[in-house]
């Protein structure tokens, strides 16, 4: 059964912040690039909640959906939120490798299940093919492996480590890895170093010679998103330019605030909070960062929300969504 048959992904809210942020980080691009000119591939499901954002707020309008499940055609193309949107049936490596990659583009392989050996061949293909001022994104479940129950505790990290090599292939395990490091947050770590150098060492590929040439192709990574609506999901984010372009994304200064060029992720926390206590929050706000110690002692008193969920706001307020019901 399809994820989305379980999942309504269009009212998560981390995710949902997730979405504006990206939106936030395109908007850069315009800087250097006309967002026009550009093309969005995603995986809409049936609810499609990042195209109809990109297209209404980005003006989008040549965009691709990848969907598998091809049985639930009907429903695809039913909730197909504009024309520009066109839909591809297919695994998603047959989809990425018949397309044309002469145009700028922003690739999001939005995944809802755990890093395996295919999510990272579909970027090494990307990452072949996407010309200079391209953005592609890969998100992937980041939950550690639940061992059987009535396994011994002394061979779990030996199980997870075997397990995980088998998802994802042994030439792709990092020398050295441990089982013990497929544990907790730290597995979300082991897939953010897996991804980023497949990344790296298909640019090593492509480009064919050390030398620097006009049209040698770098990355810079400018996302790095984690957050749990559930499960823990990990998004990472790269800028592919060309050496002629280096200038260009000089002037997009995608560096700070949501971005994030190394190792360590934003965590993306958003409480659960009344549409009330969220227009209470919003009056007091901005204020910071970090919230004045004052601040927060009143909201504390007057709503009894904790500290901790009204810190966790304010990182995030602008982003935030409001969920309600309408008659339409």
């Amino acid at each position: 059964m399809a994820s989305f048959c379980d999942i309504n992904y269009a009212i998560r809210p981390a995710k949902a912040v997730e979405r504006k942020m990206m939106v936030e980080g395109f908007r850069r691009l315009e800087l250097a690039w006309p967002l026009s000119t550009y093309r969005y591939i995603g995986m809409g499901s049936v609810y499609f909640a990042d195209f109809q954002l990109f297209h209404q707020t980005l003006g989008l309008d040549d965009m691709i959906s990848i969907e598998r499940e091809d049985q639930y055609k009907p429903r695809f193309e039913f909730n197909r939120p504009f024309r520009c949107v066109k839909i591809k049936y297919g695994e998603s490596s047959d989809v990425l490798a018949a397309l044309s990659w002469e145009k700028r583009s922003l690739v999001w392989l939005d995944y809802d299940g755990k890093l395996e050996a295919s999510v990272i061949s579909d970027l090494q293909s990307i990452v072949q093919k996407v010309v200079s001022g391209s953005v592609v994104s890969v998100s992937v479940n980041v939950e550690p492996d639940r061992p059987p129950q009535e396994m011994k505790a002394s061979i779990i990290d030996s199980w997870r480590l075997a397990e995980f090599g088998k998802r994802i292939g042994e030439v792709f395990l990092p020398t050295g890895l441990l089982g013990g490091q497929l544990r907790g947050k730290s597995f979300g770590s082991v897939c953010w170093q897996i991804l980023n150098s497949a990344v790296i060492e298909q640019l090593v590929k492509r480009n064919g010679r050390p030398d620097v040439r006009s049209d040698t192709i770098f990355c810079k990574q400018v996302f790095h998103f984690r957050y749990s609506d559930g499960a823990s999901m990990l998004t990472v984010g790269w800028l592919f330019y060309s050496h002629e372009d280096a200038t260009r994304v000089e002037r997009c200064a995608m560096n700070g605030s949501i971005f994030k060029d190394d190792d360590k992720a934003l965590q993306i926390e958003a409480p659960k909070l009344t549409p009330k206590e969220i227009r209470h929050l919003n009056s007091r706000l901005p204020d910071g960062p970090p919230v004045e110690a004052e601040t927060i002692a009143e909201l504390c008193e007057t709503t009894g929300i904790t500290e901790g969920d009204i810190n966790k706001y304010a990182a995030f307020y602008r982003y935030y969504p409001q969920y309600g019901e309408v008659v339409l």
